[in-house]
């Protein structure tokens, strides 16, 4: 009985550590809501039957992973969606190929052209900044550039450690056995660590909008203007340049109207001019002062 008694409490002290565990770990987690959703119209049913505990496995990788010991409580969100193309054979595994696209809903959209993995490394998803696995590489890639998108917007450079991160994993990535599409993700990384207008563009973005809502207005006039020499330093460099036309396609509105409502017509003006594709909002905002 006593025997009973010792294992029954020993057991008692194991769940509770565990769920102690597992407490800390959320807390110490960035991502907090992840919805994958999975296009397998091109997949046989037996194909399809394999992919049942994915799903799962992809949202365990971002929820429990510890991206960062510092910023420990941005409770991101992420849309994940994968399109599967089909499958091919390699040597005697049997490799997916598959399109994806990352996003977090607001002004951060990363799609992805192609990809390849095995469904042998499905049931051990797991984040290591070493240890490559064509699709833990693949989210952990596309996990940490979404990180530090969001840390630029925290602080000026914030997201520095983690596109080096991404750079990493796309350089041993790139060298692999499959090696599908990472030489297009290293382009893409340096992309975007390289825009120093953009980084900054979204720093003052977020700076804006904390001063207005403040009441700083001597403050947030400053920081408007430093978003239209980011946004004429990105015009002076990139012809085109796909990721400041998503920020400015969610942020553009938001900017003209603070601008309208401190009567900024100047800056609309210049607006009209540097985010050409949005120039009619900023015109109608432009001629309500």
């Amino acid at each position: 009985m006593l025997r009973k008694l010792i294992k029954y409490t020993f057991a008692l002290k194991v769940i509770k550590y565990i769920i102690i565990l597992m407490f800390f770990s959320n807390l110490y987690a960035q991502f907090k809501d992840v919805t994958i959703s999975f296009d397998d119209r091109l997949l046989r049913d037996d194909e399809k039957s394999a992919l049942f505990n994915l799903n799962n496995s992809i949202k365990k990788f971002y929820v429990d992973t510890v991206w960062n010991d510092e910023y420990r409580d941005l409770e991101l969100n992420l849309n994940i969606q994968i399109i599967f193309e089909g499958n091919a054979n390699t040597g005697n595994s049997e490799a997916f190929l598959i399109q994806s696209l990352f996003s977090n809903n607001v002004d951060l959209h990363f799609f992805d052209k192609g990809s390849q993995f095995s469904l042998s490394q499905n049931s051990s998803l797991y984040y290591d900044s070493v240890y490559y696995d064509p699709l833990s590489s693949l989210l952990g890639f596309y996990g940490n550039i979404i990180l530090g998108s969001e840390l630029d917007s925290w602080s000026l450079y914030g997201g520095n450690q983690h596109y080096e991160k991404a750079r990493s994993i796309a350089v041993r990535s790139n060298a692999s056995n499959f090696s599908r599409g990472w030489e297009q993700r290293l382009l893409q990384i340096n992309i975007l660590s390289e825009n120093n207008g953009l980084r900054k563009l979204r720093y003052s973005t977020y700076l804006t909008y904390e001063l207005f809502d403040n009441g700083n207005i001597d403050d947030c006039l400053i920081s408007l203007k430093e978003i239209i020499k980011n946004l004429d330093e990105i015009y002076d460099n990139y012809t085109q340049e796909n990721y400041t036309s998503m920020f400015m396609k969610y942020h553009g509105p938001k900017i003209g109207e603070i601008m309208e409502k401190l009567g900024q017509t100047e800056m609309l003006t210049k607006m009209q001019y540097l985010d050409s594709q949005r120039s009619n909002i900023y015109k109608d905002f432009q001629s309500n002062i």
